[in-house]
């Protein structure tokens, strides 16, 4: 490469190539990544990006795969490349691997846990396995009814598979029998000791009383005794014979069931005693015939050293342990703990907050339900944690809108141009550069025009600019910073002279316009911002649910269509 501009074309028409569109941003970044030497010409480079990136944009998708794969085939060695995206999998038969996808019901599903579910997916697929949906609802005071419900959507929508499903909290005999089998094998006893005393052994390594006093017969009626009632929440537990003495602080006589008069919201007030997650996990794998486990690095091997040894004491099959590392967005929480206090102490609207990656926000924004299983293809699951940059997102999506979206014009803080010399003409455009199957729609111009006020720099006397797919027309007063004179000059198309869009027999429109959340690990005030502007007339005739294009400005969803139409921004 010899000049800036070969540069440019050439990150510009392969960022295009590989998404579906070009990105200003992620162009940007990969030449000031490649070509060091160019960090000095920033200026320089972003006053043609602009032009190259719109350039490009207008290259049908067969002429630009042409050029590409001819002139920079070696930019697109990697993408043809086939990447194990998955994580190492052993013990791996065809037709005889099930996974689970095991949410609890206690939030709404949020993008690190959609995933998650994609992982579990795609192992499942690759070996013809089977996957469980198993609801981990054994803690009555957090699970909800709408949570199960928002699970069992968000993996339809996905369009990901389930062979079965499975409630934990339809199996609750089925613990207690495992208990049973524990005590009698002195493997488990019931402990009386407050939470304070039983923290402070466990800290000091030693037995408490119960552990080395109660006899079999004796855990078994405190057993009968805790399941009739006589026993309030926190006066009795059922723990594991550990090893108080284990470095691994997670075995020394852990808490396997507890005492919870909750009403649960499925089962009711039928049970009282709950399994902690690490004895019902082990029992349900079991039960379910999971025979491969994909979990967090930061689930820990002291939990899973905990749950195998459960299996070896109740003689359960231990399935095979997969690790990969969380996925975090940038400045977005991506835990759901973290996400329900921020609806509940209302800094969020609500679980669909443009802001948020949870299921519902995610799907009302206008992401669209393939990107998930894409996301993991392209990062991978790894062992290293993976933050995920929203142009990832934005660029994925973009390829799977764009060949669909109409394009409108569309201007925001609108300028006035009152044109001197007008003629009144239907103009005739298509509605996408490339799919001409979506048509066209029809504007008319007559004696005003609107542009945006980003435009303001380029309106001086005298200045020609080219009306996009119209005319050009010349500057010829400034009436105020938001109304000017102008006539029309000519209708030759000048490669010099800049484009703009513009609009005519305007419609308001409002688009709320979602930011970055967290800014320097900080709540950013300003991340939901309200665009007011003018848009074409055809905008009113969209669907409610209509994902659309607005040129310069980008991707919006239709809301509402009222007096005006209101949309959200989706990306650029």
């Amino acid at each position: 490469m010899s000049n800036v501009e070969d540069i440019i074309y050439k990150e510009a028409i392969v960022n295009a190539y590989k998404y579906g569109s070009a990105e200003r941003k992620i162009v940007l970044r990969k030449i000031m990544a490649n070509y060091p030497d160019l960090r000095s010409k920033v200026k320089e480079i972003q006053l043609l990006l602009d032009k190259t990136i719109a350039e490009v944009n207008e290259i049908p998708t067969d002429r630009l795969r042409q050029i590409v794969e001819k002139k920079y085939p070696d930019s697109i060695i990697e993408e043809k490349k086939e990447r194990d995206y998955l994580p190492e999998i052993v013990n791996a038969i065809k037709g005889k691997v099930t996974v689970r996808y095991p949410p609890e019901p206690s939030k709404h599903p949020h993008l690190g846990q959609m995933l998650s579910f994609c992982i579990n997916h795609l192992i499942a697929e690759r070996y013809e396995g089977k996957r469980v949906l198993r609801f981990d609802d054994t803690n009555p005071e957090k699970v909800q009814t709408e949570f199960y419900d928002s699970f069992r959507e968000v993996i339809q929508w996905m369009n990901l598979k389930i062979e079965d499903e499975v409630l934990a909290s339809d199996h609750m005999e089925l613990y207690y029998e495992k208990a049973k089998e524990l005590i009698n094998n002195n493997e488990a006893f019931i402990c009386t000791c407050d939470r304070e005393t039983m923290a402070k052994l466990r800290a000091e390594e030693k037995p408490c009383s119960c552990n080395l006093n109660n006899s079999t017969e004796q855990n078994l009626e405190l057993f009968e005794k805790i399941l009739g009632g006589h026993f309030e929440p926190g006066e009795a537990v059922v723990r594991l014979r550990g090893d108080m003495s284990s470095k691994n602080a997670v075995l020394r006589d852990p808490v396997l069931l507890r005492i919870s008069n909750h009403i649960h919201c499925i089962q009711g007030d039928k049970y009282n005693l709950w399994p902690m997650y690490d004895f019902e996990s082990p029992i349900m794998e079991d039960f379910t015939g999971v025979t491969h486990i994909l979990r967090s690095i930061e689930f820990g091997k002291m939990r899973e050293e905990l749950q195998s040894l459960i299996s070896t004491k109740l003689s359960l099959k231990i399935p095979n342990f997969l690790e990969y590392a969380r996925f975090n967005v940038i400045g977005a929480p991506t835990q759901g703990r973290i996400i329900r206090d921020l609806v509940e102490q209302k800094i969020v609207t609500g679980w669909d907050d443009y802001r948020l990656v949870t299921y519902q926000a995610l799907k009302r924004r206008g992401i669209q339900p393939e990107i998930f299983v894409e996301m993991i293809k392209r990062l991978g699951a790894t062992k290293s944690a993976t933050n995920i940059d929203w142009s990832l997102i934005s660029s994925i999506n973009r390829k799977l809108i764009e060949p669909n979206s109409k394009h409108f014009f569309f201007v925001d803080d609108p300028v006035t141009i009152h044109l001197t010399n007008p003629k009144s003409q239907t103009k005739e455009i298509s509605l996408h550069p490339k799919n001409k199957d979506l048509g066209t729609r029809k504007i008319l111009v007559e004696d005003t025009l609107y542009l945006s006020k980003s435009d303001l720099n380029i309106l001086h006397i005298d200045a020609i600019i080219r009306m996009k797919d119209l005319y050009n027309i010349r500057i010829t007063e400034k009436v105020s910073n938001s109304e000017f004179k102008a006539e029309i000059c000519s209708d030759d198309l000048k490669d010099e002279v800049p484009r703009v869009q513009w609009v005519s027999e305007p419609v308001s429109v409002e688009i709320v316009k979602p930011e970055m959340l967290y800014l320097n690990n900080r709540i950013n005030k300003d991340s939901l911002k309200h665009i007011y502007g003018y848009g074409e007339k055809e905008l009113k005739n969209l669907d409610i649910g209509e994902i659309i294009q607005l040129e310069r400005f980008g991707y919006t969803k239709v809301n509402k269509i009222t007096d005006k139409v209101k949309m959200n921004y989706i990306h650029g």
